[in-house]
Parts: C-alpha cells; sequence; structure tokens
C-alpha cells in the first residue's frame, strides 16, 4: 500500500455529513488499517473506540461490541462505559445489568453515574433506593448547570439526559417541578444543537421523551408544531406537513400502513417520525443538520 494514507481517509471522512456507502467503507478499512498496525497500545484504544462508535451510529451493535473489547484490553474509560450501555440495553441481544452496573461503577464517569441513579431507581440488580437516585441526578444538575451556556461544552454536556431524568422522578413523587420546566426548554434547545453538529440516533429518542415530559408537565396543553422535533409529539394518523427551505416548499405526507405510522417524503418511508428525523436528507445533508433553516412548518390535518 504505497502512498496509502490512512489517516488521510479518516479525516475526510469525518468532515462529511452523509457519507455515501462506499465513503464509508474506505473510512472502515482505513480504521482498521491503523488498529492492526500501530505499534502504540494508547493509538489502538483510540481508535478501536471510534470504529465502534461508527457501527453504534448504524446500530450495528454486534461489530460496536467488538472493537470496545478490544479498547478495553487497554483499560480505556471510554470503551468501557460503552459496553456498559451495551449490556443495559441488551443491544446485542442480552441485558445483564451485573455485567452493566460493574462497568459503570468502573468508569465513574458523569453518563455512568446517571446510568447508575437509573437503576437505583428501578431496583435493576441495585435494591431499589430513591434518596440514593435522586442525590445522584441534583449532583449532576448542579455540576452541569455551568456548561449549558458554555458554546464549548454545549454539544457534549449531559444536561438534557439529567434535566429529563430529574424531571421524571419529581413527577412519579409528586414534587414542585417548576423549575424542570425551564430546565426541559433549555435541554430541547441544547440537544438540537447537538443533533445538528453530531447527528445520533440516541438524541432524537431523549427528545422525545423531552417531549413527552414537557407535554405531560404543562397538563396535556397542546403544542403548536413550532419546529420539526414537534413531530415527535404529532399524534394525528394522517396529515400533511409542509415546511419552507431555502425558499422551496417540501411535504411531509403522514397516514397509516400496516397499523403503523409512515411518514413519506421526497418519495422514500420512514417508520414514523424518529426514524424521519434520523434519516431524512435534504440537500445531501440529513435534516436535523440544517435545523435551523427550516421554516414556516405548516400542518394540514
Amino acid at each position: 500500500m504505497s502512498g496509502y494514507d490512512p489517516y488521510e481517509h479518516m479525516r475526510e471522512f469525518y468532515k462529511l455529513d452523509n457519507p455515501s456507502e462506499d465513503e464509508q467503507f474506505r473510512f472502515v478499512e482505513a480504521m482498521q488499517h491503523i488498529i492492526q498496525t500501530s505499534p502504540f497500545p494508547e493509538d489502538r484504544s483510540i481508535f478501536s473506540y471510534n470504529l465502534a462508535v461508527y457501527y453504534r451510529n448504524i446500530k450495528e451493535f454486534d461489530l460496536e461490541k467488538k472493537y470496545l473489547e478490544i479498547g478495553e484490553l487497554q483499560d480505556d474509560t471510554a470503551c468501557k462505559e460503552e459496553l456498559g450501555f451495551i449490556w443495559y440495553y441488551g443491544l446485542c441481544g442480552q441485558v445483564d445489568y451485573k455485567k452493566a452496573y460493574n462497568y459503570f461503577k468502573a468508569c465513574g464517569t458523569r453518563r455512568s453515574l446517571y446510568m447508575i441513579s437509573d437503576m437505583y431507581h428501578k431496583g435493576q440488580y441495585l435494591e431499589r433506593n430513591d434518596y440514593k437516585s435522586r442525590e445522584i441526578l441534583e449532583d449532576l444538575i448542579v455540576d452541569l448547570e455551568s456548561e449549558k451556556n458554555d458554546s464549548r461544552f454545549t454539544i457534549s454536556t449531559l444536561f438534557p439526559e439529567v434535566a429529563v431524568r430529574l424531571a421524571k422522578l419529581n413527577i412519579e413523587e409528586e414534587e414542585d417541578t417548576e423549575f424542570d420546566l425551564d430546565n426541559l426548554f433549555e435541554a430541547r434547545d441544547i440537544l438540537a444543537l447537538r443533533q445538528q453538529r453530531r447527528p445520533f440516533w440516541g438524541n432524537i429518542k431523549t427528545m422525545h421523551d423531552i417531549l413527552d415530559t414537557t407535554e405531560f408537565m404543562a397538563g396535556g396543553e397542546e403544542f403548536l408544531i413550532l419546529d420539526l422535533y414537534d413531530l415527535l409529539t404529532f399524534d394525528s394518523p394522517m396529515g400533511v406537513i409542509t415546511f419552507d427551505y431555502n425558499d422551496e416548499i417540501y411535504q411531509i405526507d403522514v397516514f397509516q400502513h400496516d397499523r403503523s405510522t409512515v411518514y413519506q417524503y421526497n418519495d422514500k418511508w420512514y417508520r414514523g417520525p424518529e426514524d424521519f428525523l434520523d434519516k431524512a436528507v435534504i440537500d445531501g445533508k440529513k435534516i436535523t443538520t440544517v435545523f435551523d433553516l427550516i421554516l414556516d412548518i405548516k400542518v394540514i390535518v
């Protein structure tokens, strides 16, 4: 492979918003080459994690696990944390809360702590303890408060996830939730920016949770569709949605097929709003990455 530079292929891939199959293939080949040939354990760990994240993003969880385990051999915290998620959610077909907890406990990161908070709340492997669950969340929200308006951290802060978990705990315990509603509005804005810059299907699921919780706290008041994320709580089985992008009008048709809600857009079908927001493309870019340019959304039911 004279003249072959895998690092250049890697750098070029990360500049792409919606890479083709060929570009993805070249990226995987480059990453595998770096992992197999690097003499430095730290490099093998870093690039194994990066390749694992690629497979996570396309939901190839068995391959994600394979590369996380390579990084785990180098005692990489990020790899161990992601392995915790794999066992917690059963992404490779088997749930194991004990393994998940041990990975999270070994990491001690913010994300690991908020997962341990959930395990206390739900009694998963750990004995249920809402006091400990709340204590972890409240410590985290204080720790994260300073990041929510800091451009250096906005797209990576855990504030949205912690805010919605704490709000739901307060709802369950019938605690005062006035400050939670403000937190959820801020969480929504932060998450929209994160998805704009670093698209990931998990952000959309978190956004759905935020909107459902916000709607519940508002007493079921009807929310207008002000931006694309409001489609996540748009519960009509049929309708037509139009929007303006770069002075052109686009249309989404919503209908039922085999008892499922389908979004038809640009001659493609999507299985509901989460699938649409995760995969839909406009002008060669994922639609959520041009979120701020989607204007004048109208709904006809």
